[in-house]
């Protein structure tokens, strides 16, 4: 039967194009506003619940779609592209046995955060800037600025649960011999050996003698100054483009330490650093998301001097 009879017969026009396909099975699926741009194959979700944003990764795995947190700073995605809106998931509840320590939904802004005494979150008083939420704040620079080289455990971020690529639910979390969590899933049995691989790379070591680490990927969680080995600090600055954050377990912390003081280096040694960061951002790109499925990395955050 012709389209054009099909569509007569049913009362409807049937999608004649895959994008049309993944965006009405999208609608049917996910509860939340869609906008779909009327030129190009990029549309918007602003999911009411978790489980919409997994459903759309399925879709977009099906259909060769990325997803793009928006307001991210990852690179400027491919087409077509679903940019999902985290503001609906705010959800910020107290976590019961653990005091001081919340778990935050992707959406919760700084500000909610800032309220309930997690200061590193605090946004400068008559700071004009729009509402930001904690997926936006995890994956842009100011981890950068706020967590020297090492020192992840200033970002007061504990666990991360998050979506990965292939559609796998795990959580980031303490990792060592006092962590009592095993590795759960054959995928994060076979990223975290190849991550710790990277962390003892020239390339890291390289990176590791920077003050600050300002690209995406931050290895230097394998190799913390003070604490244990937290693979949370992994998305630290992530950009968007290593895994979509589900919810975060954050707690207060004090006052940023400073990053050491270190001389000024050589025009050929930043060279050497950039060209190190950008080589390993492009390994830890390839271990979490080797098809692409979300935006590729931004190369630098932040300058590391």
């Amino acid at each position: 039967m012709s389209t054009s009879r099909r569509a007569f017969l049913f009362g409807r026009k049937l999608p004649d194009s895959g994008w049309q396909r993944f965006c009405q099975r999208l609608a049917r699926t996910c509860q939340g506003l869609l906008r779909v741009a009327e030129d190009g194959d990029v549309a918007d979700l602003a999911p009411l619940r978790a489980q919409d944003v997994r459903h759309a990764l399925a879709l977009c795995a099906e259909h060769g779609v990325q997803l793009a947190l928006a307001d991210a700073s990852a690179s400027l995605p491919i087409l077509p592209t679903l940019r999902v809106d985290p503001s609906n998931l705010n959800d910020l509840a107290p976590l019961q046995g653990a005091p001081g320590f919340w778990r935050a939904g992707p959406g919760c802004t700084l500000e909610t955060l800032a309220a309930a005494g997690c200061t590193q979150f605090q946004v400068e008083a008559g700071a004009d800037r729009p509402v930001q939420t904690l997926a936006a704040w995890l994956s842009g620079p100011a981890p950068a600025v706020l967590c020297p080289t090492g020192h992840g455990l200033a970002s007061g971020v504990a666990a991360v649960d998050v979506l990965l690529a292939d559609g796998s639910a795990i959580t980031l979390g303490p990792f060592g011999a006092q962590d009592r969590q095993p590795l759960r899933g054959a995928t994060l049995q076979a990223l975290v050996p190849a991550l710790f691989e990277l962390s003892s790379s020239e390339d890291a070591a390289r990176c590791l003698a920077a003050p600050h680490w300002p690209w995406a990927g931050r290895l230097d969680a394998l190799q913390p100054v003070h604490g244990g080995v937290n693979l949370a600090h992994l998305l630290l600055g992530q950009g968007g483009a290593l895994a979509w954050v589900e919810s975060v377990l954050v707690t207060a912390m004090p006052a940023a330490p400073q990053a050491p003081a270190r001389p000024v280096a050589a025009a050929g040694d930043m060279a050497a650093i950039d060209g190190a960061g950008a080589r390993l951002a492009d390994a830890v790109k390839q271990r979490f998301d080797p098809l692409g499925r979300f935006p590729a990395l931004p190369l630098r955050l932040s300058d590391p001097y």
